[in-house]
Protein backbone atom coordinates (compact mmCIF):
# COMPACT_ATOMS: atom_id res chain seq x y z
CA UNK A 1 0.00 0.00 0.00
CA UNK A 2 2.71 2.54 0.78
CA UNK A 3 4.44 1.99 -2.63
CA UNK A 4 0.97 2.43 -4.48
CA UNK A 5 1.06 5.74 -2.41
CA UNK A 6 4.12 6.76 -3.26
CA UNK A 7 3.60 6.04 -7.06
CA UNK A 8 0.27 7.92 -6.41
CA UNK A 9 2.10 11.19 -5.19
CA UNK A 10 4.57 10.83 -7.87
CA UNK A 11 2.33 10.39 -10.86
CA UNK A 12 -0.22 12.32 -9.22
CA UNK A 13 -3.05 9.83 -8.91
CA UNK A 14 -5.02 8.60 -5.89
CA UNK A 15 -4.71 5.11 -4.86
CA UNK A 16 -8.18 3.89 -6.32
CA UNK A 17 -6.60 5.82 -9.64
CA UNK A 18 -3.49 3.53 -10.02
CA UNK A 19 -5.98 -0.01 -8.75
CA UNK A 20 -8.02 0.48 -11.19
CA UNK A 21 -5.26 0.82 -13.81
CA UNK A 22 -3.68 -2.45 -12.85
CA UNK A 23 -6.20 -4.36 -12.82
CA UNK A 24 -7.43 -2.91 -16.18
CA UNK A 25 -4.35 -4.37 -17.62
CA UNK A 26 -4.10 -7.65 -15.26
CA UNK A 27 -7.93 -7.86 -17.21
CA UNK A 28 -6.09 -7.41 -20.63
CA UNK A 29 -3.14 -9.38 -20.00
CA UNK A 30 -5.55 -12.51 -19.15
CA UNK A 31 -7.70 -11.69 -22.41
CA UNK A 32 -4.56 -11.28 -24.24
CA UNK A 33 -3.45 -14.89 -22.94
CA UNK A 34 -6.42 -16.42 -23.24
CA UNK A 35 -6.92 -15.79 -26.75
CA UNK A 36 -3.22 -16.81 -27.59
CA UNK A 37 -4.09 -20.15 -25.97
CA UNK A 38 -7.15 -20.35 -28.08
CA UNK A 39 -5.25 -19.50 -31.09
CA UNK A 40 -2.22 -22.05 -30.17
CA UNK A 41 -4.94 -24.99 -29.70
CA UNK A 42 -6.01 -23.81 -33.32
CA UNK A 43 -2.97 -24.38 -34.81
CA UNK A 44 -2.43 -27.77 -33.22
CA UNK A 45 -6.00 -28.90 -34.22
CA UNK A 46 -5.28 -27.63 -37.92
CA UNK A 47 -1.59 -29.61 -37.46
CA UNK A 48 -3.72 -32.74 -36.82
CA UNK A 49 -5.85 -32.58 -39.35
CA UNK A 50 -3.19 -32.17 -41.85
CA UNK A 51 -1.12 -34.66 -40.66
CA UNK A 52 -4.33 -37.08 -41.24
CA UNK A 53 -4.71 -35.81 -44.17
CA UNK A 54 -1.00 -36.40 -45.63
CA UNK A 55 -1.45 -39.99 -44.49
CA UNK A 56 -4.45 -41.47 -46.11
CA UNK A 57 -3.75 -39.82 -49.26
CA UNK A 58 0.24 -40.63 -49.09
CA UNK A 59 0.01 -41.37 -52.92
CA UNK A 60 -1.22 -38.35 -54.16
CA UNK A 61 1.89 -35.74 -55.00
CA UNK A 62 -0.38 -32.06 -54.54
CA UNK A 63 3.08 -30.69 -56.00
CA UNK A 64 3.19 -32.84 -59.52
CA UNK A 65 -0.72 -32.28 -59.23
CA UNK A 66 -0.45 -28.64 -59.54
CA UNK A 67 2.47 -28.57 -61.98
CA UNK A 68 0.11 -31.18 -64.54
CA UNK A 69 -2.88 -28.62 -64.10
CA UNK A 70 -0.29 -25.53 -64.85
CA UNK A 71 1.24 -27.23 -67.61
CA UNK A 72 -1.91 -28.03 -69.21
CA UNK A 73 -3.87 -24.92 -69.42
CA UNK A 74 -3.15 -22.72 -72.90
Amino acid sequence: IEEIDRMGKENKKSRSALLREAAERLIEEYRRQKDEAIRKKKIAQAIIVQDRLRRKSSKWDGVSELRRWRDSEP
